[in-house]
């Protein structure tokens, strides 16, 4: 377009200087010292337009071979990158289409020359990844690093996502620290470091995680007070009868939101902590006040175990439960366990009966097991023991007799 423009003007030129030389055909004298050449004037304009264009066409060609070798790499550099966007593409299709050893091969094919080279190599790390060879994978991502040094943040992200599925759970815990050294507020740092903390059990650094989780929105509301709970129940069962599990379970029930210290899951969890610590005053009355608002066979089970000052009264309770929720396993074991408590041994013996027909637990037969020997049954204690054992390992046992009537309940209070 540009030369038929070029074309267009000279021949108007052209147009317009023989129209002149047609009304006025004068003439041009040039002397240089001795020498002189006469020529009319339109012969003189045909040799400057010839000139000049033979002096364009020259200085064109000049140019034109100076920048051949630049023009030359452009134009391999082109053709490579051509190249290496289709086998990206290629790479990327077969990646979707879950052909990860091909994806893995046509992306690094060209990786070096990809306009890409960040998304390449990430690309073939997830595809070494989903093949198993995570040596590759971490030689990748460096490659990435390499090219992107920028990118140091997204390269780190992706290895520690990476190493978390693989289950190399130490290994993306180093890579998530050097992360938080890079930038300790990245809310999928957060992310993939607490569900690091939750694999490898680390329940207190989890729990030290759990504001800055809140602050940045790392996770939902529902999905943090989740791991709150489960990290506050794991640090409780740790509690030994001495108390020491870093915090006592009072200090770890006081720093709960006030929502979820109603979960029956977290309160199950702080009663056993009292048991064990020798606080059944504290983890009665936690039970009681829990089973006012949420009715939890498990609790039902633990407030047997739960001693206060009063087991008579305790007692009582649970009878006057019986008549208003009726009969349960669970129930029953609890009023046995209070009846033992009480030196009530008939009662005691008559309700683990009553829960063990009811298709009470294991437990359920360890108690009258207990109970029998303390009675010097030993045959009936070691059946009680024996099918108790049973059921702990899943096997079926013969119906449960018992060996006299069966007392329903006792009276009220």
């Amino acid at each position: 377009m540009k030369y038929a423009f070029y074309l267009l003007l000279t021949l108007l030129a052209a147009v317009v200087v023989a129209g002149v030389l047609h009304v006025n055909n004068g003439y041009a004298l040039l002397a240089y010292g001795d020498l002189s050449v006469e020529m009319s004037l339109g012969t003189l304009m045909v040799l400057v337009l010839a000139v000049f264009f033979g002096l364009y066409i020259l200085t064109t060609l000049a140019v034109r071979l100076w920048t051949f070798p630049r023009r030359l790499r452009e134009a391999l550099a082109r053709k490579r990158e051509l190249r290496a966007r289709r086998a990206t593409n290629r790479g990327l299709i077969d990646f979707a289409e879950g052909r990860w050893s091909e994806s893995e091969k046509n992306l690094m094919r060209h990786a070096t020359e990809s306009e890409m080279p960040l998304v390449t190599y990430i690309a073939a790390a997830r595809a070494a990844q989903l093949q198993g060879a995570h040596e590759r994978r971490d030689r990748y991502l460096r490659m990435a690093f390499e090219e992107v040094p920028k990118a140091h943040v997204a390269v780190l992200l992706t290895q520690a996502e990476l190493q978390i599925a693989h289950r190399q759970y130490e290994q993306a815990l180093a890579t998530l620290r050097h992360l938080q050294e890079l930038d300790s507020d990245h809310a999928f740092g957060l992310k993939l470091l607490a569900i690091v903390y939750r694999k490898i059990g680390d329940w207190e650094q989890l729990r030290a995680l759990l504001l800055p989780l809140r602050e940045h929105e790392a996770l939902s509301h529902r999905e943090i007070d989740r791991l709150e709970t489960r990290a506050t129940v794991a640090l409780l069962d740790r509690i030994d009868t001495k108390g020491k599990a870093g915090s006592g379970p009072a200090a770890l029930w006081e720093g709960l939101p006030r929502r979820l210290r109603a979960e029956p899951e977290l309160v199950r969890a702080y009663a056993r902590a009292l048991i064990r610590i020798g606080e059944g005053v504290e983890a009665e009355a936690v039970l009681r006040d829990a089973l006012r608002s949420h009715w939890d066979e498990e609790m039902l089970s633990l407030y047997g175990l739960a001693i206060g000052n009063d087991p008579k009264r305790q007692l009582a309770r649970v009878e006057d439960w019986l008549g208003e929720h009726g009969e349960s396993a669970a129930l029953l074991l609890t009023a046995g366990r209070l009846c033992v408590e009480a030196r009530l041994w008939g009662k005691a013996r008559s309700y683990f009966e009553s829960s063990i027909v009811l298709g009470g637990k294991a437990e359920a037969y360890e108690e009258l097991g207990k109970l029998l020997r303390h009675l010097e049954e030993p045959e009936d204690a070691l059946r009680a023991y024996g099918d108790g054992l049973a059921i702990s390992l899943g096997r079926k046992v013969k119906a449960y007799k018992p060996a006299k009537p069966r007392l329903r309940r006792a009276g009220k209070r």
